[in-house]
This record gives structure tokens, C-alpha cells and sequence, in this order.
């Protein structure tokens, strides 16, 4: 019997019942917190925002100021535009890197053309070699050079005399 309960009744019910004017108010306070809430989430996402703004910021003005630091690497070597587009510095900076790094690999680089109907060629005449390299500016510097090293080597074991050798594609070279 001791599970059962005494003394319950169903005016008991009643009385825990809210009335009308208790439940708006409630409803309204409920109403009230979930607004806070929201608000709330709404004010860190906003604060989150501005941080990430502000590092962005930030992120853009070091970058500027490193690139304003930095000196642009100026090729030596002649640069002829018979594209008519004119030389960018993009272009000047690629020559100039691709001149750096055959000149560490024992090369010296005679002049760069770029020619009429290419936007992102250049082909590249190195001194004592009579045929020249067809580069792409979007590929790494240092890789375009290792693999004319290795083209150059390979022509001359092999004894071939192509009147050009294209590296621009990735891992390949032909030459004609």
C-alpha cells in the first residue's frame, strides 16, 4: 500500500492550473528569453564578424607592405615584346627569377621574347645554344629552369639539334 497515494482529488488538479492572465505572462516572459537569446547569438556572430574583418584587414595591409618591402627581382637579360601587349611586371619578376635560377644552374639566359598571340608565354634564348625554350609564366620558376637543364643535357648527349624545346607542360618536354 505504499505505492498507492492518499488523498489526492481532482480540485487539486484544478487549483495547480494556471489562469488565463498567468499563461500570457508566461508566454510573454518565454517570448522575452528568446528574443535574449537571440539577440544574444546575433551580438557574437557580429562580434565574430569584426574580428575576422579586422584580421582579415590586417592580414591585407602586412601582405601590401611586405610586397612594397620586397624588391622585384629586374632581369638583365633583353625582353622583346613582339606581342604588342607590352611587358608587365609579372613578366620582368619571371624573367628575372628564370634568369637567377639557370644562372645557379650554370646557364646564362641571351633574351626573352614574347611572342604576337600568347598571352602567358615566353620563350627564353640561352647564350651558346642555338634553339630556345617556349616557358610558361604560371608555372614555378625554378621548375621551368630544371627542366630546361635537363633538356639541355639530354639534346646534347643524345646529339640533337631542335630548333626549340617546349617546357611548359608539367613533368614533360618536347622539342621540335
Amino acid at each position: 500500500m505504499s505505492n498507492v497515494k492518499v488523498g489526492r482529488t481532482i480540485a487539486q488538479k484544478w487549483e495547480k492550473q494556471e489562469s488565463e492572465s498567468e499563461r500570457l505572462q508566461n508566454r510573454k516572459k518565454a517570448k522575452g528569453k528568446k528574443i535574449v537569446r537571440v539577440l544574444s547569438v546575433l551580438v557574437i556572430l557580429i562580434g565574430i564578424g569584426v574580428v575576422v574583418a579586422m584580421n582579415v584587414f590586417n592580414w591585407a595591409e602586412k601582405r601590401k607592405k611586405i610586397e612594397q618591402e620586397t624588391p622585384s627581382i629586374v632581369p638583365t637579360a633583353q625582353i622583346i615584346d613582339e606581342s604588342g601587349a607590352g611587358v608587365t611586371k609579372r613578366m620582368k619578376e619571371y624573367v628575372g627569377t628564370v634568369e637567377q635560377d639557370l644562372a645557379d644552374l650554370g646557364f646564362t639566359v641571351d633574351r626573352a621574347v614574347l611572342p604576337s598571340g600568347k598571352t602567358r608565354e615566353i620563350d627564353l634564348f640561352l647564350k651558346d645554344y642555338p634553339y630556345y625554350f617556349k616557358l610558361n609564366i604560371d608555372r614555378v620558376a625554378a621548375v621551368s629552369a630544371e627542366d630546361m637543364k635537363r633538356m639541355v643535357t639530354y639534346l646534347t648527349e643524345h646529339d640533337i639539334h631542335p630548333s626549340y624545346v617546349d617546357v611548359r607542360v608539367k613533368g614533360k618536354a618536347y622539342y621540335k
